[in-house]
């Protein structure tokens, strides 16, 4: 498993990392005048992802996912030294938040069916070499509009793709179950040469509970708020936008 996401120079090759609450227990307690009844604390059901194939079980956190809507991914990947941030909020197609590579930060957007970024200086002295400080006199604090056809820039977008971010690279097999912060995951490790371990959830929802890579040096992802509304989701306002083909980027 792996997530990438390319932009103009910059490469993301990792594994991520989630953390899902576990179910809190219901006590009841007793009413006046009528003996107390009995505390129970019962424990979440298996929701039988662990008795299927791999590929099944992978299609199962996809599809939980999916039928979440939304989620909160953030958290750090190391590929080769170079550390990758990313803390976004992901509702169905859009998506709101920021992308950190080496000491360049990238803000994103994506809201009705338009993308947005608005990089700090530090990434346009990174990715438009001699063009840097005239990209960054025009740009300002103004969100740039990335059009569907700019494949480089456009491609940070894919780190939020579920297919491509759960996808195998190679063969998977199944390991032990454990628990991930409190929920018991099946472990689903990852033959490939990007390595890594995908933990789907054994009770309750098969969320993807964490997908690492082969070292704790590789760092990870926390999946967070399924099915969550997102206020911060809005498009701008146009006197905040900047057309990127205006900036000859």
């Amino acid at each position: 498993m792996k997530i990438r996401a390319t932009g103009r120079n910059l490469a993301i090759l990792g594994a991520a990392v989630v953390l899902l609450a576990g179910c809190a227990s219901n006590d009841d307690k007793g009413t006046s005048g009528a003996a107390p009844a009995t505390t129970t604390s019962a424990a979440p059901a298996d929701n039988g992802v662990a008795a299927l194939e791999p590929a099944a079980i992978v299609a199962k956190a996809k599809a939980a996912l999916k039928t979440a809507k939304s989620f909160h991914m953030k958290g750090a990947i190391n590929d080769q030294g170079q550390e990758t941030a990313l803390d976004l909020k992901i509702s169905g197609s859009d998506v709101v938040g920021s992308m950190t590579v080496s000491k360049a930060k990238i803000e994103l957007l994506r809201v009705g069916g338009k993308q947005y970024m608005k990089p700090d200086a530090a990434f346009w002295k990174m990715t438009a070499a001699a063009q840097a400080d005239t990209i960054i006199q025009v740009v300002g604090d103004r969100w740039v509009i990335v059009p569907a056809s700019n494949k480089d820039l456009g491609g940070l977008f894919t780190v939020t793709d579920v297919d491509q971010l759960l996808d195998p690279d190679g063969a998977l097999t199944k390991g032990p179950v454990k628990p991930v912060n409190g929920t018991p995951a099946i472990s689903l490790v990852d033959g490939g040469s990007d390595g890594g371990t995908l933990y789907v959830a054994t009770t309750g929802e098969p969320y993807p509970l964490k997908l690492a890579g082969p070292t704790a040096a590789d760092g990870g992802l926390d999946f967070t708020e399924f099915g969550e509304t997102f206020s911060d989701i809005k498009a701008p306002a146009a006197a905040d936008t900047l057309d990127l083909s205006k900036i000859g980027a």
